[in-house]
């Protein structure tokens, strides 16, 4: 019996598991298609080097869907192991857990202003529908993860050690990053605001979406902690205003898709936000986009452990194309 497959048996699933197979879903992840007689499951095995904490990842997971399910929110549905908990640890001491296949889904594509106000609106409603949530009772499940101060100071420790013998052809971007930190004011721009429920990875790819009319679903809860809900903001701007994909290092900011966005989200949410919050709209794009060129960089010096690849250097690109949408977004706002 492989790996996944002793994993799936510990779940309630519909009837006998007919098939198991890899999953090609997420950076982080494991994951697989589990096919029973009575339906399809995604099954999961949380990365235990980036989620240190798996018990308050689920916890923050279950208070969350449940909050929204409570509403009458399409959220994703956890499947509860054979022994009725939320999530199952193997022999190693490696968490799984298990959803229902959103069948017919796929993650939201932004190419037109009209999608980027898809996104606005969908990470909004997000938002308000969880404000009456009590952020204080989110635990922190990854310490630090929007802290651009002490992403500069991994990048500066990875480029000191240099284990890999990378540092030579990146250190321009190194140095240009250095620089755009204090034109972004990526240590203070977002800091000091309201903490809320937040998704914290915010990204157009986290939005599943079906068919004509229906609601996308916002997916990969792993991250939702209390914090600031800028930094999702950021995160929206990031993935859905440059045009073309991480993959690639050509990349411009597109205005018209931003505003879009922005306008969408506000819709939803102005009537939650402190001037404070509403003043920091504008300054969320960069920090973030600065912050996650820091994170794909850092993470190719070191010796891609943290961002999966497919293809040696992948992580260098992908900081290439964030460097030059980020440029391109501080010229234009």
């Amino acid at each position: 019996m492989t790996t996944g497959e002793s994993a799936a048996a510990a779940f309630a699933v519909a009837g006998a598991v007919v098939s198991v197979e890899p999953h090609p879903t997420g950076h982080i992840n494991d994951a697989y298609l589990v096919v029973a007689d009575g339906g399809r499951y995604l099954l999961q095995r949380l990365n235990p080097s980036v989620f240190a904490h798996p018990d308050a990842v689920m916890a923050n997971v279950v208070a969350v869907t449940d909050h929204l399910r409570n509403k009458g929110e399409p959220t994703l549905a956890l499947v509860d192991s054979v022994d009725g908990a939320p999530s199952w640890r193997d022999q190693s001491g490696a968490v799984w857990r298990m959803y229902c296949y959103v069948d017919g889904a796929h993650p939201l594509a932004v190419k037109t202003p009209e999608d980027a106000a898809l996104v606005g609106r969908a990470f909004g409603r997000f938002h308000r529908l969880l404000a009456d949530l009590d952020a204080g009772g989110l635990r922190v499940s990854l310490p630090g993860f929007h802290d651009p101060a002490l992403r500069v100071s991994q990048l500066t420790a990875a480029a000191e050690e240099d284990d890999h013998g990378r540092l030579a052809e990146v250190r321009d971007v190194v140095d240009e990053l250095l620089t755009l930190r204090e034109a972004v004011d990526a240590d203070g721009a977002l800091s000091g605001l309201p903490h809320r429920v937040a998704h914290n990875d915010a990204k157009a790819a986290n939005l599943l979406v079906q068919g004509c009319g229906r609601a996308p679903t916002v997916v990969d809860l792993d991250t939702v902690m209390a914090g600031s809900v800028l930094w999702d903001v950021g995160d929206m701007v990031r993935s859905s205003t440059g045009t073309a994909d991480e993959s690639t290092a050509t990349v411009q900011f597109d205005a018209e898709r931003y505003d879009a966005l922005v306008d969408a989200w506000l819709a939803q949410t102005g009537e939650l936000l402190t001037p404070d919050e509403r003043g920091a709209v504008r300054s969320a794009g960069p920090v973030v986009t600065f912050e996650q060129t820091v994170r794909f960089l850092t993470d190719h010096i070191r010796g891609d452990v943290y961002f999966r690849v497919t293809v040696p250097g992948q992580n260098l690109e992908r900081a290439r194309n964030q460097l030059q949408l980020l440029r391109s977004m501080v010229s234009a706002l």
